[in-house]
């Protein structure tokens, strides 16, 4: 599953230092601005920029814009529901967060 697939050209690459506003990453994702608020109150998505006062917008970054895409990929592609998405993204993290240790754990010099 690769939420790059049919990404617009516009899409933020992981590696970005930008940060984006709450309408623009929804822009990005195609995820409504009110879910992805929600995803930040269960700790599904971190934003970057905490948020001061009521009015101000959350900030992401560009990893947040690709779990987002990866989210967006699993509720309407593969039709899951929000609480397996939270399951699943949840096992993403714990995969990549094992193969970063890895990977560290390579680059070791015996």
């Amino acid at each position: 599953m690769n939420p790059r697939d049919d990404a617009p050209s516009s899409a933020p690459n992981p590696g970005d230092d930008e940060l984006y506003d709450l309408e623009t990453a929804a822009e990005l994702s195609g995820i409504h601005p009110g879910v992805i608020l929600e995803l930040v109150r269960s700790r599904v998505l971190a934003r970057i920029q905490e948020i001061e006062s009521e009015s101000d917008s959350p900030r992401f970054d560009a990893r947040a814009i690709y779990r987002l895409r990866q989210i967006e990929v699993l509720r309407e592609d593969r039709t899951l529901s929000m609480h397996t998405v939270r399951f699943v993204i949840g096992l993403i993290e714990r995969l990549e967060n094992a193969e970063r240790e890895l990977r560290a754990l390579r680059e070791k010099p015996l």
